[in-house]
């Protein structure tokens, strides 16, 4: 168990603009994926993650930036936004 020590994370520069590029994709998946469930329901339809996550795998298709990053964490981020 941890008890009140603090843990910090050394990262190279490189590897924490990378970590910022995957938090701003993330932030942008979650908005985006909020925004497409609330349309959704307006309609009285329904999405969840199942179809929303179908359509990330297109997006990063089409989109570099969300390519970047791992699958898993965008993966995440629909999986919490449920």
């Amino acid at each position: 168990m941890l008890t009140g020590r603090k843990y910090r994370l050394d990262l190279t520069p490189g590897q924490a603009e990378f970590a910022e590029r995957i938090g701003g994709a993330c932030r942008s998946v979650w908005n985006a994926a909020l925004e497409q469930r609330r349309s959704y329901r307006r309609r009285g339809a329904w999405i969840g993650y199942h179809e929303q996550a179908r359509q990330l795998v297109e997006a990063k298709g089409e989109f570099e930036w969300l390519a970047e990053v791992p699958g898993h964490c965008l993966q995440q981020t629909l999986i919490d936004l449920d």
